[in-house]
C-alpha cells in the first residue's frame, strides 16, 4: 500500500535526480543510481597523504581528515552543495552524509568516534536560513555509525564576513577565535568528529578545531562532503 501511494505521489509530483534531472526510480533518493556512481570520490581514507590531510599539517593535531567528493565551480556536483546550503535541501545532506559514512565505515573508518560535532553557524544566519546544513550531513552520519550529534557543542562569537574572495590569510582573520565550546565536560577523553559541508582553505575547521583542543583533552578528526578542486594541486 505504502509503495501504492507513492507510485501515485511520483505520477503527479516525480522525483528527479539533484545532479542530471532524470526521474528517479521508487527506491532511488536524490541521486539516480548513475549519478552516485559518478561522484567525484576523492577517496582520501585510502591514501596516507592527501590535500585535505595537508591543509592542517603543521598546524594543528588531527587524527583523520575525508572529504567525500571535489568541487569544481561549473561542475555538476557542484549544485549538491548549493541545493544543501541555500536551498532548502537539508535532508539531501542527511543523505549524503550517510552515504559517504556507509563507505567510509566499509572501509574500516570512524568506527572510534565518540560524538559528532556539526561546524555551527551565528545564530542570526541560522534563523534566516531555518536549518544548519552541516548539522543534516552530522546526522546523517549518525544514524550510519550509531553516534550523538552535539549541535551546540561549538558556538560563534560572531557573525562573519563572507570568505568567498578573501585571501588565506584574511580568512584565517575572519575565522580566529570565532568560536567557543559550550558544555566542556562532554569533550574531556573523547574523539570528535567535526563536520562541514565544504573546505576550501580549511581556515574555519581549524578554528573550531584549535577551539575543542583548548577546552579539553580529546581527539580531533575532520569530515566535509566536498573539497575545492583546487586543494588537489
Amino acid at each position: 500500500m505504502k509503495k501504492q501511494i507513492g507510485n501515485i505521489i511520483d505520477l503527479f509530483y516525480p522525483r528527479t535526480c539533484r545532479v542530471c534531472g532524470r526521474m528517479l526510480l521508487t527506491h532511488e533518493e536524490f541521486l539516480c543510481l548513475h549519478c552516485i556512481h559518478n561522484i567525484p570520490r576523492t577517496d582520501f581514507h585510502k591514501k596516507e597523504s592527501h590535500p585535505m590531510e595537508q591543509l592542517f599539517r603543521g598546524k594543528i593535531d588531527i587524527q583523520d581528515a575525508y572529504a567525500f567528493f571535489y568541487f569544481t565551480q561549473h561542475g555538476d556536483y557542484r549544485r549538491l552543495i548549493h541545493n544543501i546550503k541555500y536551498k532548502g535541501e537539508k535532508r539531501c545532506g542527511k543523505y549524503l552524509g550517510s552515504l559517504f559514512a556507509s563507505e567510509l565505515l566499509k572501509e574500516g573508518k570512524l568506527q572510534d568516534i565518540d560524538i559528532i560535532a556539526p561546524v555551527p553557524l551565528h545564530h542570526s544566519r541560522e534563523r534566516a536560513r531555518g536549518y544548519n546544513q552541516s548539522e543534516w550531513v552530522a546526522k546523517g552520519i549518525a544514524d550510519v555509525i550509531g553516534k550523538e550529534v552535539y549541535p551546540h557543542l561549538l558556538c560563534r562569537r560572531k557573525k562573519n564576513e563572507s570568505q568567498t574572495h578573501k585571501s588565506l590569510y584574511e580568512r584565517w582573520l575572519n575565522t580566529h577565535s570565532a568560536f567557543y565550546v559550550q558544555e566542556t565536560s562532554k569533550i574531556k577523553d573523547k574523539h570528535i568528529l567535526l563536520v562541514d559541508d565544504v573546505v576550501t582553505t580549511g581556515a574555519t575547521l581549524l578554528a573550531c578545531a584549535e577551539a575543542l583542543l583548548k577546552s579539553g583533552n580529546c581527539k580531533i578528526s575532520l569530515l566535509t562532503l566536498a573539497i575545492t578542486q583546487q586543494n588537489n594541486k
